[in-house]
């Protein structure tokens, strides 16, 4: 069977190919001076071999992307597929490129996550942890729930009150006592804690400082 090159688009760095009208993937201009790819060109006929040629060398190139990235850092699975969508690659490749390493698990988000989360205990709310986990591309039910097993609410209140040890502890000196409780449970709410966490830190961390 065959099929045709519709178009071959080489305004960018990526030279961006689709086969019967179908985005399939993208070749760097130097890929075209190899013998194997010496036949695309816009119009041209393509054979299934030749495209299973073009499928090997993008899975080939997107694994290696994928081992320099987890090479500086963990990433979740979600931020990986975003990453390989945005710089050209198919969704059938996109799979396929991950999933060897989900196998092997070097790409696994609940341990991943849990490492995440430790890692915030002491200086953010559940709330904040849960819009910055989202944001890293994890799962919004799976953080809540990994939240409610692994931060209590005395989890929360010791890192309030860590931060306002961290931000009022000097300036405290200089404000009001009115002035001070407003800035505090200001700064704890758009922190993500709730309220009653705030006025437990605040009222904790200002019977320190009299003390002190």
């Amino acid at each position: 069977m065959e099929y045709r090159i519709t178009k071959v688009d080489r305004r960018e760095k990526k030279i961006k190919i689709e086969i019967d009208g179908v985005y399939h993937l993208f070749l760097y201009s130097r890929d075209l001076k190899k013998q194997k790819f010496l036949h695309i060109h816009e119009g041209n006929r393509i054979t299934e071999e030749e495209i299973s040629q073009l499928n090997q060398h993008a899975l080939l190139r997107g694994k290696k992307r994928i081992m320099y990235l987890l090479g500086k850092q963990d990433y979740p699975k979600k931020q990986l597929e975003d990453k390989l969508l945005r710089e050209g690659y198919c969704e059938e490749h996109m799979q396929k490129i991950l999933a060897p390493f989900v196998e092997r698990q070097i790409i696994n988000d609940s341990r991943l996550l849990q490492r995440r989360i430790q890692g915030y205990k002491g200086s953010k709310s559940r709330l904040e942890i849960l819009g910055n986990l989202q944001k890293k591309g994890f799962d919004k039910n799976e953080v809540q729930s990994m939240l409610r097993e692994n931060i209590s609410w005395e989890d929360e209140f010791q890192s309030a009150t860590q931060l306002l040890h961290k931000k009022f502890f000097l300036k405290r000196l200089k404000m009001e006592e009115h002035t001070l409780k407003q800035k505090a449970l200001g700064y704890l709410s758009r922190k993500g804690y709730a309220m009653d966490i705030c006025i437990k830190a605040y009222n904790y961390f200002l019977e320190e400082s009299l003390e002190d």
